[in-house]
């Protein structure tokens, strides 16, 4: 869980302090997009591979890899002389939190007590986002006060230190001796037609989720002219109504079994986040992140809970990663589209819009009766 929290620093602090490298790297918000969407293209492209790893070498071990290439990773963006270089180090910040988020969900699981699964990963997304506030507040702070390229080795050394903790203190994996790839059982999760919306539904919420996250603080310093502790305290509302209802909505799919609604509904309440932060307010901007990010919360601890259930202990991880890999492309996608937007026509027109087109992909879940 304490390496949860780091890992979800060094996931958003970079968003937190990107108005102070757009000023020293002459970048605006274009740049912002991209950088974005290279950490999101990182995280999705390996999500597979880290579930096939992770299958094959065990959870911790995967988990001890994705945390040190991600830790290392963002430590060294802190002596970046160019944009481009911050550019590819946040895609390999992005490969090795890959390897490590789907065979966490699993060794958490491990660990509590038999039907209480969706609590426990809706404990794990709580850290998550416990992280992840302190990522865009306390990162905001410190990098308005020491600057951002010691803020960024404060995190990435952190990270480091979590490997520490985690290779002393974390079982070692159990892996049968005669264990080997099953290809048929590999094809039949690829294919899976019900994980595949599943991720739909994941994709939705992860477009709000990362619009909200990666943009708000940026918005509010330039358009509201909140000071970057300011503007970093709001951004952290968005965490924070996720850190609230990762672990209620874990208790709900233990109870009932109902992904489906579950995930539309949350879906619904995230776009309506995104519309309300069209109105141009401060107080808007905090509402719409308290909504996106409950909603957000709920969505993803429901999916990857029930993804867990459907695969072999071995194959978990893999259950996890698919679903967890389409929908992480989602922040590769969006924020280049909402960035040209605003550029074009503005913050209030792009926050409306994103709202209506991330509307179908919530709406998909619908096609077919998700299992309990």
């Amino acid at each position: 869980m304490f390496a949860r929290v780091i890992y979800a620093v060094n996931w958003y602090n970079f968003a937190a302090i990107f108005a102070m490298v757009a000023r020293d790297m002459n970048q605006n918000i274009t740049g912002l997009g991209i950088a974005v969407g290279s950490f999101y293209f990182g995280v999705g492209l390996f999500q597979v591979p880290g579930g096939l790893l992770a299958a094959k070498i065990g959870p911790k071990r995967t988990s001890v890899l994705g945390t040190t290439l991600a830790s290392a990773a963002a430590m060294l963006m802190c002596v970046a002389t160019s944009f481009s270089q911050l550019i590819v180090l946040r895609f390999f910040v992005g490969v090795g939190m890959a390897f490590v988020f789907a065979p966490a969900v699993i060794l958490v699981a491990r660990y509590f007590r038999e039907r209480a699964e969706g609590f426990s990963v809706g404990l794990f997304n709580a850290a998550l986002y416990l992280g992840g506030a302190l990522g865009v507040f306390v990162w905001a702070v410190l990098a308005d006060a020491w600057g951002w390229r010691e803020s960024l080795a404060l995190s990435g050394g952190l990270g480091l230190f979590t490997v520490v903790l985690m290779l002393r203190f974390i079982p070692q994996d159990s892996i049968r001796e005669n264990f080997a790839m099953d290809l048929t059982e590999i094809r039949k999760i690829l294919a899976n037609r019900w994980l595949f919306l599943l991720s739909m539904g994941l994709f939705g919420a992860n477009g709000f989720s990362t619009l909200v996250t990666a943009f708000m603080v940026f918005y509010l310093e330039r358009s509201e002219s909140l000071s970057a502790t300011l503007a970093g305290g709001v951004g952290a509302l968005a965490l924070l109504g996720s850190l609230i209802s990762s672990p209620l909505f874990g208790m709900l799919h233990d109870r009932i079994h109902q992904p489906s609604r579950l995930v539309f509904l949350c879906g619904l309440l995230g776009i309506v986040g995104l519309e309300v932060a069209s109105i141009a307010s401060v107080w808007a901007a905090a509402i719409a992140g308290l909504v996106a990010g409950f909603a957000s919360g709920g969505v993803f601890t429901v999916c990857f809970s029930a993804a867990r259930e459907i695969a072999h202990a071995e194959y978990a991880p893999l259950a996890v990663s698919c679903i967890n890999s389409l929908q992480q492309f989602a922040g590769f996608i969006f924020p280049p589209i909402f960035s040209r937007t605003v550029l074009t026509l503005g913050f209030s027109s792009a926050w409306f819009l994103s709202g209506l087109y991330i509307f179908p992909f919530t709406a998909t879940v619908l096609l077919t009766k998700l299992k309990g």
